[in-house]
């Protein structure tokens, strides 16, 4: 018996719901009573708020101890809740995946790269401000005024120095991370209890799939897992000969993914020209809707194109580092490959259910949607 069944209530579960069902109750529950779904309704942000600090309690398992124990009264964070909205954006904005691909930094690069571009059009504004004091009046010609100071190139390159020692901090833990779960896979083979590391691997996935592109980042780490993995087997086989085929076609389809992130960028940069030249207001509903429903789309797509360029070269990093770490024997490396490829063909069998597969597109939306929301706020602090 719990003491208290009101934020269960609410996300529409039982008591006795597990950790997957709270997950799924909350997305669709926050999905059903997001504010931007509900414009005249004047109690939405209440009732977004109440589904948010509902999971904030059930998600956290001493919270929802404590609550079941004690009631509400009892269960409040220690930092307190958090706003709704902020919750909803990192809830499923990849986290999940921590263990798996380090941060993912699709809503992060997106709201640094706003930071950046009003750090500068504020710089811009300022040198124009300041050339008409001298000069009088604003030069015609301002592409003076576009080129990168000395200070700024400067600032670029230590930038992306950072970014780059970053990525290897993030490869080496996250090839202690990977090591740890082959590992796992190689004593349970051994010791006749794979039943319990694949039914753990199991309900991972079942969580993992609910995450902002949580199927695509499934299928991409699957793929990634067994083109190494093969790799590695068949250098072995062929006493290394083939590590100049396999790594031929690795290129290719690194320029591959290279041109198509170009084309993705080029294809959104020109949909985005036609569409900025719509005014939403002169829509009726149903094609605001659907406008608005495009450029999110649109975003969405060529955030995901650099995500996934950029997240392929750390995860090869990672198998390279487990694969080719001579500290371990010919034959421990080959069974490490072979667990990798189990993995792989475990997270590229995942599946969603129609109504999970809407659901996720329609939350990706709202995702975006409110860190867009927030990206405003910040540059208006």
């Amino acid at each position: 018996m719990v003491k208290d069944t009101e934020y269960y209530d609410i996300l529409g579960i039982q008591p006795e719901a597990t950790s997957t069902e709270i997950k799924k109750a909350y997305r669709r529950k926050a999905m059903q009573t997001h504010p931007d779904k509900h414009p005249d309704d004047p109690d939405a942000q209440r009732k977004f708020q109440e589904v948010g600090e509902a999971y904030q309690v059930l998600s956290d398992e001493s919270l929802r101890k404590r609550y079941d124990e004690f009631g509400k009264d009892d269960a409040v964070p220690q930092q307190g809740f958090e706003d709704a909205n902020e919750y909803f954006s990192a809830i499923f904005g990849g986290d999940g995946f921590k263990d798996w691909i380090g941060e993912f930094s699709l809503f992060k690069e997106l709201s640094e790269a706003t930071e950046k571009m009003n750090e500068e059009e504020n710089g811009t504004t300022t040198d124009e401000t300041d050339m008409m004091k001298h000069d009088g009046e604003k030069k015609s010609d301002s592409s003076s005024s576009k080129k990168m100071t000395k200070e700024q190139r400067q600032k670029l390159l230590e930038m992306e120095q950072k970014r780059r020692e970053d990525m290897m901090k993030q490869v080496d833990e996250l090839a202690i991370k990977l090591n740890e779960k082959v590992d796992q896979y190689i004593l349970a083979l051994n010791g006749n209890h794979l039943d319990e590391f694949t039914r753990k691997l199991d309900q991972e996935i079942e969580d993992l799939k609910l995450e902002s592109f949580g199927l695509e980042l499934l299928y991409l780490i699957a793929r990634v897992y067994k083109t190494k993995a093969n790799n590695f087997i068949m250098s072995k086989k062929t006493f290394g000969f083939s590590k100049v085929f396999t790594g031929t076609r690795d290129n290719a389809r690194t320029v591959k993914s290279a041109y198509n992130l170009l084309s993705t960028g080029l294809e959104a940069q020109k949909t985005m020209e036609q569409m900025s030249k719509v005014n939403p207001d002169e829509l009726d509903q149903y094609e605001r809707a659907k406008f608005e429903s495009n450029m999110a789309g649109k975003a969405l797509g060529v955030m995901w194109a650099m995500s996934k360029f950029e997240l392929e070269r750390k995860l090869k990093e990672v198998c390279n580092k487990i694969l080719n770490d001579k500290s371990a024997s010919k034959k421990e490396r080959l069974a490490k490959a072979k667990a990798m490829l189990f993995i792989a063909e475990k997270f590229s069998k995942a599946r969603r259910s129609p109504e999970e597969a809407e659901e996720a597109r329609v939350f990706e939306e709202l995702i975006l949607g409110a860190q867009e929301k927030q990206n405003k706020k910040h540059s208006v602090l």
